[in-house]
C-alpha cells in the first residue's frame, strides 16, 4: 500500500470518527437546574457548564408573537406515601396524559442536556448539549458545549429528504471537512446514541412514558411504584420505578427510573437498565440523561434551524 493511500484511509476513518462524536441525538429528552443529579446509580459526574461558546440568541423578528407563557403547574395529587399496583399504575397514567397535552400546547423550547449512555457494550463520553426544539414542523438543533467549539446537528422534518446535517465541529479537520447530511437511523448516527434525533426532546419522551404506562394498565408482570425523594440540595421530586418480569419487543429495558418536578411533573432525570445476559442477574445501567435548564417561552423560527445562521458554526 502507498502511502498517499495509507494517509487517505487514516484521514476517512478520522473523519469517520470525528462525525460519529458529533451524532448524540437526544431522546428525553428529558430530558432546570430543574434537573438534578440525585442518587442513582449512574456511573459519572455531571459535566460543568462553559460559560463561553455557546450561540448566541436570535433576536426574534420584527412583529413576531410574544413568547408563550410557561407550562401551566400539575394539578396531579402525587400520593404522600408510596403507592404501587393498578392504583399508582392510574394515578401516573392520568398525570402523563395532562403532561402530555400541556406541552403539545407550548411551540418549542431551548434546555440544556446532560447525558451518559452505554450503547454497543461501552460508555460513551459523557456529553453537555445546547438544545433547541420547535413542535411543528418537528425541528432539532444540537450542539456539543461541552468541548470547544463542538459540532452541531439540526434536523427539520420535510427538509433534505428526512436527513439531518452536521459538522465536525472546530479545529483542522473541521475547516477541511464540510458539513455532511445523514439518515437519523443509520449505523453512524445510531453509533453515539439509542435515541434518534427525530425522537429528541421531553414531548417525545413524555409520550414514550405515556405509551408505555397505558400498556402497563392491565400488565400484573409491569410493575409501578410512585413515591417522594429529595435531590442533593434537599428539594423535593416526584419519582416513579418501572419493572418488568420479562422482556419483550415493546420493552427495551428491564427497569427504569423517573424523577418529575413537583409543580410542572416536567420529567428531571431519566435513567434506564438494560435487561440481564443471563436469567436471575441485576439488570446494568444502560444510560441517563438530565436536563440543566428548560426554557418554554422563547420563540423559534426559521433561523433557529438553518445552517445558514450567522450564530453558527456550519461551514
Amino acid at each position: 500500500m502507498t502511502d498517499a493511500l495509507h494517509r487517505l484511509i487514516t484521514f476517512r476513518q478520522y473523519r469517520k470518527r470525528a462525525l460519529a462524536l458529533c451524532l448524540a441525538p437526544v431522546a428525553l429528552v428529558f430530558v432546570a437546574r430543574w434537573m438534578i443529579a440525585a442518587p442513582l446509580d449512574a456511573a459519572g459526574s455531571f459535566a460543568s457548564l462553559p460559560s463561553e461558546d455557546a450561540a448566541a440568541p436570535i433576536a426574534a423578528p420584527p412583529g413576531a408573537p410574544d413568547p408563550p407563557a410557561p407550562l401551566d403547574e400539575s394539578a396531579t395529587a402525587w400520593p404522600l406515601d408510596p403507592l404501587e399496583g393498578p392504583r399508582a399504575k392510574q394515578l401516573l397514567n392520568g398525570a402523563l396524559a395532562d403532561l402530555v397535552d400541556r406541552l403539545e400546547s407550548l411551540s418549542g423550547y431551548e434546555a440544556t442536556i446532560w447525558r451518559h449512555e452505554r450503547v454497543n457494550g461501552r460508555w460513551l463520553m459523557e456529553q453537555t448539549l445546547r438544545l433547541k426544539v420547535r413542535h411543528q414542523p418537528v425541528s432539532v438543533y444540537m450542539k456539543d458545549i461541552g468541548r470547544p467549539k463542538g459540532c452541531e446537528i439540526i434536523y427539520v422534518d420535510g427538509l433534505r429528504d428526512g436527513k439531518l446535517i452536521t459538522h465536525t465541529g472546530g479545529g483542522l479537520l473541521g475547516m477541511l471537512v464540510p458539513p455532511i447530511e445523514v439518515e437519523p437511523r443509520s449505523s453512524l448516527a445510531m453509533s453515539q446514541s439509542r435515541f434518534p434525533i427525530t425522537e429528541a426532546g421531553v414531548l417525545p419522551v413524555a409520550r414514550m412514558l405515556l405509551d408505555d404506562n397505558r400498556r402497563d394498565l392491565d400488565d400484573p408482570d409491569a410493575s409501578v411504584t410512585l413515591d417522594r425523594i429529595t435531590d442533593d440540595d434537599g428539594q423535593p421530586l416526584y419519582r416513579s420505578l418501572h419493572r418488568y418480569a420479562r422482556p419483550s419487543p415493546d420493552r427495551p429495558f428491564a427497569r427504569f427510573e423517573v424523577h418529575y418536578d413537583p409543580e410542572t411533573l416536567l420529567p428531571r432525570t431519566y435513567s434506564f437498565h438494560d435487561w440481564p445476559e443471563s436469567p436471575g442477574a441485576e439488570p446494568e445501567l444502560a444510560g441517563r440523561y438530565s436536563i440543566e435548564s428548560f426554557d418554554p417561552s422563547v420563540v423559534l423560527g426559521d433561523i433557529d434551524f438553518d445552517p445558514t445562521n450567522p450564530g453558527y458554526n456550519f461551514r
